[in-house]
């Protein structure tokens, strides 16, 4: 978090009380540009999610517009190895969490794909070659919904066999906080598409699709063990992995249920108020 000071004098003169100091702490996480374009990491990265907003002149940081020292390595132009120095990202980042809707929005679709293809999974197996946008869609889904044309409802602009999976925009930085967090909610909607393609109508029928997605995601990937708290307790409020998990899957995986009593989902909402 920053901490801006506010200089009162300097021996005894106060021809400084309108400067202000701004001291930011070292982050650790993954760096994006405006527009979604990945940047690199941390060495240390925790998979936070931060973005560089502009500069002096009030363009937009990008791949050929950076800070100066913002790496401490630099070996790829799409991001891919790049290690960022923690100082200056702290210094010219902020965090998913404090951004307004508008912003979020214009960055997320990128976001999605880029921990999509960190997940393991492969973007052209999809018919548009990305994570489209699951907030108008019909299925009426919290976070993310799987097509499979000739399959699954309400996916009649799929052929037979043609696949999308779709993920709530509005949600990057609102339950989906960090990297880990997005990686979890793929390997669900993977592990749907995996056994879609493997069994067709008879895994919509008689499989469970929930339960074995819930369990996949919170017992076999190994991004769950790293979530953030308010994905997890935001899950837990919605109750879908409750109501199909077994009991002692559940417990294994959700910990002490004690823990997210008070959970408020909209809690942080009023902090997102930085337009980039």
């Amino acid at each position: 978090m920053d901490l801006t000071l506010r200089i009162k004098e300097i021996n005894g003169a106060t021809d400084f009380q309108n400067i202000t100091l701004k001291i930011s702490k070292p982050v650790e996480g993954d760096f994006f540009d405006m527009s979604g374009n990945y940047l690199g990491s941390t060495k240390q990265s925790k998979k936070e999610i931060y973005i560089l907003g502009r500069d002096f002149l009030r363009n937009p940081y990008s791949r050929t517009n950076l800070p100066r020292g913002f790496y401490d390595k630099q070996i790829s132009f799409d991001g891919r190895g790049n290690i960022i120095n923690s100082k200056i990202g702290g210094q010219y980042g902020t965090i998913v969490t404090n951004l307004t809707i508008d912003t979020r929005l214009r960055l997320a679709e990128k976001v999605f794909n880029h921990y999509y293809i960190e997940a393991g999974y492969n973007l052209d197996e999809l018919k548009y070659k990305t994570i489209t946008d699951a907030t108008n869609d019909p299925s009426g889904t919290g976070y993310a919904v799987t097509k499979l044309g000739g399959i699954t409802s309400n996916s009649e602009y799929l052929k037979n066999g043609e696949a999308d999976i779709k993920i709530v925009y509005g949600h990057i930085g609102l339950n989906l906080d960090t990297g880990y967090d997005i990686m979890s909610l793929c390997a669900h909607e993977h592990n749907h598409l995996e056994d879609l393609f493997k069994y067709g109508k008879k895994y919509l029928n008689d499989m469970f699709p929930e339960t074995k997605a819930y369990t996949y995601q919170t017992l076999v990937d190994k991004n769950w063990k790293f979530v953030s708290f308010r994905f997890r307790a935001n899950l837990h409020s919605i109750g879908l992995a409750a109501r199909t998990m077994y009991k002692e899957d559940y417990k294994k995986a959700f910990g002490d249920l004690e823990q997210y009593k008070g959970f408020d989902p909209n809690e942080n909402i009023s902090k997102q108020t930085i337009t980039l």
